[in-house]
């Protein structure tokens, strides 16, 4: 058995990860919470229902505590367990996977939740992970990156992308929350003085598109012409109602602090030097090229990709379990069922073949993904999320994103989203980056 303790703050003391190999490949981890912490959000919990329950005999907002501790037990369990793995548990077990370099494979499967009578809060989840892989020097392999054509058109579509680009970003103010931007914010839970109830024991931070399909929605409307640094109070975010549908969520009252805007419109070329190396303009065109240039209708960077795996896979052979590629084809399932052909889609003769093989195939490569990253010491900052967000802002800039995470159609979320949700992707795509511009430099 292994304890894992978070490395910074007070929280080290008050939440621990302990892992317990059930199998060759399967890892039972248990997140432990203090009862301190469960306490004061099973509190603030109990104040939010006396203030949404009018008891007969009672005044506004003075039902009796030990009556809503009776009556609403479950209810008001589910939503401090509901809080606590949205705010707390989702972050810190991805976070502490990644510190120790755990392969995981697949999203981790909550099994269980219990809160004693004490308030000692315990989740339980299995883990799937990956056997470690006997990893070759790859920046001693010969890789030739596939070219590009030589069309000189090429060059004129993107020099006018550039252009075109260039002058409409600049004439959005980058400071300000817009339509399409992407936010990333810390959200403090606050007591009815509106005082932090467990700022302590760290913050998580969220990332949210403003989406306009959404835009009325209350809480993305609370974010519009907001600037980094900037704080509001929101009683709408909408991320705490999951284990229960009898209490309304957007009651909680949170301290909104605005860490970082990625701009959703338009080609941010700073942005796009950090995320790839850049340092000229000579460099940022021919990175473009890769997603202007294409051979029967696969970019040129798919096809360096490609060509990266089949290099990567062809000199580390390795097997991948049949219940993990099991569990992925139903990922891939449930995502195509939402594709208007999947019906057609599912009539092919070889159909069910090519989902396992899709499976087996993308299984591989986020396990070398991993794997390399790890040994390459490859760090994950908001920065990094940030850049990466960017690659969303139109269909060119999407060929540049080969790593995604669970969530099918990120840029379509009308939610806020996990930072640890996405950094798995992120790390793994700036692996995969880190590997082509070494092999290609």
């Amino acid at each position: 058995m292994m304890e894992i303790n978070k490395d910074k703050d007070e929280i080290k003391k008050n939440i621990i990860l302990k892992t317990e190999s059930i199998s060759t490949h399967l890892l039972k981890a248990t997140v432990k919470i203090c009862p301190t912490i469960t306490k004061k959000i099973h509190d603030q919990t109990v104040s939010l229902y006396q203030k949404q329950t009018h008891l007969s005999g009672y005044r506004k907002y003075q039902t009796p505590i030990k009556y809503l501790e009776e009556n609403y037990k479950n209810d008001i369990e589910n939503n401090v367990k509901n809080f606590l793995f949205k705010h707390i548990i989702l972050d810190f077990l991805i976070e502490q996977i990644h510190n120790q370099k755990i392969s995981l494979v697949n999203y981790p499967r909550l099994k269980q939740i219990d809160i004693n009578a004490t308030k000692q809060a315990n989740f339980v989840f299995n883990l799937s992970v990956a056997e470690p892989i006997e990893l070759k020097e790859w920046k001693n392999f010969a890789f030739r990156a596939p070219k590009r054509k030589k069309y000189k058109d090429l060059d004129k579509q993107v020099n006018m992308f550039i252009k075109k680009e260039i002058s409409l970003f600049k004439k959005n103010p980058l400071e300000i929350i817009q339509e399409d931007d992407w936010v990333c914010f810390d959200a403090i839970l606050l007591n009815e003085k509106n005082k932090p109830v467990i700022e302590e024991y760290g913050t998580n931070s969220f990332w949210i598109k403003i989406n306009n399909k959404y835009i009325k929605k209350p809480f993305q409307l609370s974010l519009m012409d907001k600037k980094t640094g900037d704080t509001l109070i929101s009683n709408m975010l909408p991320i705490t109602n999951e284990f229960s549908s009898s209490f309304k969520n957007e009651q909680y009252p949170f301290l909104i602090k605005i860490k970082k805007i990625t701009k959703g419109r338009y080609f941010w070329i700073d942005s796009f030097k950090a995320n790839f190396r850049l340092k000229s303009k000579q460099e940022v065109h021919k990175k473009l090229i890769e997603v202007f240039s294409y051979r029967n209708d696969i970019s040129q960077r798919k096809t360096i990709i490609e060509e990266l795996f089949h290099l990567l896979l062809s000199k580390h052979r390795f097997e991948i379990p049949k219940h993990f590629v099991i569990r992925r084809q139903e990922n891939i399932l449930n995502s195509l069922k939402e594709h208007p052909d999947y019906q057609v889609y599912k009539l092919q003769k070889d159909f069910e073949r090519q989902i396992t093989a899709l499976a087996e195939k993308q299984l591989k490569e986020e396990i070398i993904m991993d794997q390399i990253g790890y040994k390459e010491n490859i760090k994950i900052e908001d920065k990094d999320i940030q850049n990466y967000l960017h690659l969303f802002n139109n269909n060119k800039l999407k060929e540049f994103v080969y790593f995604k995470p669970i969530i099918e159609k990120i840029e379509e979320s009308d939610y806020p989203l996990p930072s640890g949700l996405l950094k798995q992707a992120v790390f793994r795509e700036k692996t995969l980056n880190h590997m082509i511009y070494v092999l290609t430099k």
